[in-house]
C-alpha cells in the first residue's frame, strides 16, 4: 500500500460503479482489454508459515506490451517460512505439486500451473526437511467485495480521461491489470492501465466501497 501516492480526491462509491459498468457496457466493455485478472486468494498464516495461493486469467506469454494476448487459468503458490530454512519444499494442491523454486528476492518459494477455482479454501501439502504438514488457506473474500469488473469501472469513473485518451473508436489502445489484494484482513484492487509506450496509470480501489484511495504513474 504505502508505495502508492495518497490524494484527497472525490470518492466513487461501488453502487455507482456498477450502474456506470451497465452503462458503459452498451459502448466499450474494458473488460475486454484485461490482460492479467486475479480474482482470488487464499492465505494461510501462523508462526511459523505463510501460504498465499493466488488464481488469475492472464496472457500468454506475459509481456507489458500494450496488447491483450491469448489467457490462460494460473495458479500460482507462495510460500514462506519464518523460523526455518528448508533447503527444499514440496508441494501439492490437488493433482498438481512438485519442488518448488526459491526466490531470494521475496525469501519464498514459488510454484505455478495451470488452474482454475479452488472453492472457498485451498487443501495444501507441504514437505520440507523432515516435516510433513497439511493445512488449509481460506478465501481473502468476505461479503461486500466487490468484483475485479467492477473494481475497473470504478477506476474509470475516477478517471475517465485516461481511458479516453486510450479509446479511439470501440477500441483500447492498451491492456488493463485488475489483482485482488489482501492487506490486514481487508481486500483491495489494483488496477493499472498500460498504454503502448509502456507507462501505466496504476490506482488502488478498496475492495467495498469501490473509492479510489489512491494513484500512481508509472513510467516504462
Amino acid at each position: 500500500m504505502r508505495k502508492f501516492i495518497y490524494c484527497a480526491a472525490a470518492v466513487v462509491t461501488a453502487a455507482a460503479c456498477a450502474a456506470a459498468f451497465a452503462a458503459c457496457a452498451r459502448e466499450i466493455d474494458y473488460s475486454d482489454f484485461i490482460s492479467e485478472r486475479r480474482f482470488k486468494t487464499y492465505l494461510y498464516e501462523d508462526d511459523d508459515i505463510s501460504v498465499k495461493v493466488n488464481l488469475s486469467s492472464r496472457e500468454n506469454p506475459y509481456l507489458s506490451d500494450g496488447f491483450k494476448g491469448e489467457m490462460q487459468d494460473v495458479c500460482e503458490i507462495f510460500v514462506q517460512f519464518f523460523t526455518s530454512s528448508p533447503e527444499s519444499v514440496d508441494v501439492r494442491l490437488g493433482e498438481e505439486g512438485g519442488e518448488m523454486s526459491y526466490m531470494s528476492v521475496t525469501n519464498s518459494y514459488y510454484m505455478s500451473f495451470s488452474g482454475g477455482d479452488l472453492g472457498e479454501s485451498a487443501h495444501i501439502e507441504l514437505e520440507y526437511g523432515d516435516t510433513s504438514r497439511e493445512l488449509d488457506a481460506p478465501s481473502v473474500l468476505y461479503s461486500g467485495v466487490i468484483s475485479c469488473e467492477e473494481a475497473l469501472e470504478c477506476a474509470r469513473q475516477y478517471d475517465g480521461q485516461t481511458f479516453e485518451d486510450l479509446t479511439d473508436g470501440v477500441n483500447f489502445e492498451g491492456e488493463i491489470y485488475v489483482r485482488l489484494i489482501c492487506d490486514g484482513g481487508k481486500c483491495y484492487y489494483y488496477v493499472g492501465v498500460a498504454d503502448r509506450e509502456g507507462d501505466t496509470k496504476a490506482y488502488l480501489v478498496d475492495g467495498e466501497s469501490g473509492s479510489v484511495i489512491a494513484e500512481r504513474t508509472l513510467k516504462g
